[in-house]
Parts: C-alpha cells; structure tokens; sequence
C-alpha cells in the first residue's frame, strides 16, 4: 500500500522550527463541550474552543492536535506534489484509509456512488408506470404518486439514526444493513396484493435507501485529502443526482414489457448485486484519528479484518450517546450551513423531485405517450444535463480552490468552491421557465430542453455544496451528508400540490412559481458566500441563529 494513497502525494517531510507555547492541545474535539461550536474556527477543519486557543495554533504550526487542518501532527509534515500540506495528515499506519493504494479507494468510492445511485433509483423505476401502477391497484395517478412519497419521506428520516450509528460503530455494518432493508422492501413491494400494503414496503425500503445514501460523504472525507475531494465528490454526486434519471429510462420500457411488478424488482435484484459486491469490496473507512490513541496503537488491521471484524473496527474513542441524534440540527444553527441547505432542498425539489413524479401524468395527458418513451423523455435530457454541469464542478472546484490558495498564502478556504454556484442559480430558474412556458404548446422536445438546463446547474450545485460543507466542518462531515438526504426527503410535499396547483393556474404559471422559488435563493447564495469566504471573508464566522427547538 502507498504511503499517501496516491504516488502524487509522496512528499519530503517538512522539519518545524517552532514551538508550542501551550501545554493543552489547542484544538477541542467534537463534543467534549458543551460550549464547542464551528463558527468558532477561522481555518477549514480546526474547530478552537476559544481566541486563545486559536492564537496557539497556526497554519504551519507542529501541535500535537486532533484535526483535519494544515498543521503537523508530528516533527513531520507531508506536502503533496504542489508543497502545500496534505489536508488531513495521514497517519504512519496502512490501514489508515488515507493511505489506502489508488485502486482500493476508486473501488470503495465507486461502491458506495452506486449505493446512492440505488438509493434513488429503486425509488424512481415506478415513476414512467405510475398510470399502470393506478389502474393495477384502483387509485388515480395522483394517489399513485404516494407510492414514490412515502419511500422518499422515509429516506429523509433515517439517517437521522443510521448515521450517529454508523460514526461509533462502523460505515460498514451500518450500509450492509440498509442495503438488505432496502432489498427486502423491494421485493415485498412487487408482490403487493394491495395498496396499503404496497405503502408499507415502500416505507421499509425508504428507510434502507437513506442509509445507503448517507454513506457517501463520510467515506469521501475518510479516504481523500481535501484538495482530491471536488472531483471525488463530483463523481459520487454523479451517481446521486442520475439515479432518477437511469430509472427513468429503464423503468418507463420494463413497466410496458413486463408490468409494474418488475420495476420493483429489478431495484431488489440491483440492490443483491450491491449487497455482494459491498461483502468483499467495502472495507471499513472509519479510522480513529485521536492524537493520543495513535500514539499507543501498534497493530494495523489486515484486509480480512476491515470486512469482517465489526468488533474490532467499532471506534474505540468515542461511544454513542443520545445528544448525538441531534447533532445534525446543530448544524443549522450556522447560517454557511443553514442556507447551502435550504438552497439544495429547493434546487433538488424542483430540477429533479418535479418532473420524476408530474412527467408520467403530463405527458401521458398532453402528448399522449406510453410508459417507455416517457421514461426516456425524462432520462436522456435529465442524464445529459447532468454529465455536462460535472465538468462545471468537481475536478473545476479543485483547480479553483488550488489556484486562490496559491494566492492567499497556501490556505485553500472551502468558500472558495462557493463561487461556482453563481452559474447553478441561473441555469436552474431558467430550465424551470422553459419547461413551464412550452409543455403543451409546442412538441414535447422543448420542455426536455428546459429540463435539462435545470439539471445542469442542479449538479453544480451538488457537488459544490456537497464539497463545501465536508471541507468546513470535517469532523461532521456524516452529518453534513444527513442534511442532504434531509433535502431530498423534504421535496416529498412538491407531490401533493404542484399538478393541483398546475391545473389552477396553468403550467406556466406553476413553474414560473417554481422559477421564483429558485431565483430567490441567488441573494442567500450570495450572502452565504460573503459570510464563509468572499472577499475578505474567514471560514466560521457565521452567528447562531436561534432556534425554536430546545437543542
């Protein structure tokens, strides 16, 4: 195994010339105060209890201090190929997933990609057969539509558990679980004998999709150093933000072929393949990285023992307590990560949650198609739109972040990535106008158009925000990934009113509403931006706000 995951991180060490002025570590870990709190960090992954604190660690000091910063944790610092100090400092131990070889990193960042692919997509191969669905089970399309619902609320509401979970006892264990869930409803749904029954096991699946899709982030931060996650992110947010979409092209043509019961199948059957796949491939990605534990640990873990050794792999620094549950509502008490929030829910509501459950119902009304070329309708533009906002994100978001380091004396800020959501809030707005003003007015080509200008800056989005907000707080980084799947599992109520809504006032003046309610999140961008970055900005200077939730 390579020392630093990768040959381009083999670097000289770096000899320190200075020296500590305190006799405490400067840096407090996470929950070992109550008063600890992430705006309290000017520098990205140090999180200080206090001014003082702050004052005894720098950007090239050597304490001996439990973070994710640039600072040494040793005599020692390792550089990567540009002299810049790796983010975070791998450890000298090889089961340190930081110092995993290349192939095994890719292999775990692939799985865990196409688990949130998964997540997803057993979800949405229903969505071109929502009118079979209807007359199969004896419901209108819009009560159909339910189905879909139901999983995504309760996709929304599990990581909520299945993350505090997996922090203490492995991501392992915890994805190997959801994916059985996940399989397991699944299969109880296409054998549904009724509706009632069809809702529960989507409710059953719904849970294991947010655990399978939880994941990811978390195991991005574990493996990969910060200036290697855009374009790691990037590529598992590809498989994130196109589940739907791939679905929707398979889904559409195997309701027609084989009936509605298969397209819960073949996400049962996909979810088997992962579940293997996942038993031999997904090593744990948890890694204890207490200053004071490493300094004593002397055995490193075999291959066979990272599959298999729950026990062994559980983190022996920490336990499981009940405020961890609310951890992630913590989170938005910081405006830099209260508005990225919001801003996803909106953005992900409207360019991908919209048109996966309204496209079957208008299209079927409005152009008279069939499940199969409704779910290509949705998939082709939806997939390319989304492909072609990557190359406006992760890989683009490193080199952006790399070069203004260059200018600021080697500090890479997170906010730095925030600049490319400027185009994400032109183009959403403007694919959900285009959509509105030409869906039954003219061919059904346009309105895809629309769709997949919407798309491409719902996929900048992600990978930006999803970048940002691991690169700001490291150490809650499984959270961060929580509030996403909180974002997806929020669009559920976009189900319930917009094909009402359309019918009242007509889809131009549906998705123009839509459009406003994306456009209005450019100034909060904005703000967002000034307050974690811009100009003159610093990381986690955002004020509290105030919640009306005893926390």
């Amino acid at each position: 195994m390579s020392r630093a995951g990768t040959e381009e991180n083999e670097t000289e060490p770096r000899t320190s010339t200075s020296t500590s002025t305190s006799n405490y570590s400067p840096v407090e870990k996470l929950g070992d105060s109550p008063d600890w709190h992430p705006s309290t960090s000017t520098d990205p992954g140090l999180r200080f209890k206090d001014k003082e604190s702050q004052s005894n660690c720098n950007f090239n000091c050597d304490c001996d201090c439990d973070c994710d910063c640039d600072c040494s944790h040793a005599a020692e610092s390792k550089r990567d190929s540009n002299g810049l100090p790796l983010v975070p400092q791998p450890s000298q131990f090889k089961d340190d997933p930081l110092n995993w070889p290349t192939w095994l990193k890719w292999t775990v960042l692939i799985q865990v990609g196409f688990m949130a692919f998964l997540g997803i997509y057993t979800s949405a191969l229903i969505n071109p057969s929502l009118v079979l669905l209807s007359k199969a089970m004896n419901v209108d399309s819009k009560t159909a539509a339910y189905s879909t619902t139901t999983a995504i609320i309760l996709g929304g509401v599990s990581p909520f558990i299945l993350t505090p979970i997996a922090n203490v006892y492995g991501r392992r264990p915890t994805t190997l679980f959801a994916i059985s869930i996940t399989m397991l409803g699944g299969v109880g749904s296409a054998v549904s004998p009724n509706f009632s029954a069809l809702l529960g096991t989507r409710a059953m699946a719904g849970f294991g999709m947010g655990g399978m899709m939880s994941v990811g982030t978390a195991c991005v931060n574990d493996m990969f150093f910060l200036h290697e996650r855009g374009e790691k992110t990037g590529v598992y947010s590809i498989f994130v933000t196109n589940g739907a979409h791939v679905a929707a092209l398979i889904g559409g043509f195997l309701g027609q072929a084989a009936g509605w019961q298969w397209d819960y199948g073949l996400g049962a059957l996909s979810c088997a393949l992962s579940l293997i796949l996942a038993i031999f491939l997904f090593p744990e990605t948890l890694f204890p990285r207490d200053a004071s534990y490493l300094a004593t640990r002397t055995h490193t873990r075999t291959y066979t023992q990272l599959l298999f050794d729950f026990r062994g792999n559980v983190l022996p620094t920490r336990s499981l307590h009940a405020s961890d549950f609310l951890q992630t509502f913590h989170m938005l008490k910081c405006p830099s990560i209260l508005f990225p929030f919001w801003y996803y829910t909106t953005a992900w509501t409207f360019c991908n949650v919209l048109p996966a459950i309204t496209l079957a119902t208008i299209y079927t009304s409005e152009y008279h198609l069939k499940p199969g070329p409704i779910g290509a309708c949705l998939g082709i533009p939806l997939t390319i739109g989304s492909v072609l906002g990557e190359f406006f994100a992760g890989r683009a978001s490193d080199f952006l972040i790399f070069r203004l380091a260059l200018r600021n004396g080697g500090v890479r800020k997170p906010e730095y990535r925030l600049y490319l959501c400027t185009l994400s809030v032109f183009f959403m707005p403007a694919g959900l106008l285009i959509f509105g003003a030409t869906v039954g007015k003219t061919s059904y080509i346009p309105p895809l158009l629309g769709l997949a200008i919407a798309v491409f800056g719902l996929q900048i989005t992600t990978t930006t925000l999803y970048t940002y907000t691991t690169d700001a707080y490291p150490p809650l980084a499984p959270s961060s990934g929580t509030l996403f799947n909180a974002s997806r599992g929020l669009s559920f109520i976009v189900g319930f009113f917009a094909l009402p809504y359309a019918a009242n006032v007509g889809y131009l003046g549906a998705w123009g509403t839509f459009c406003r309610c994306g456009g209005r999140q450019l100034g909060a961008g904005w703000w967002v931006d000034g307050l974690g970055g811009g100009v003159e900005g610093e990381v986690g200077i955002d004020r509290e706000i105030k919640l009306f939730v005893p926390l």
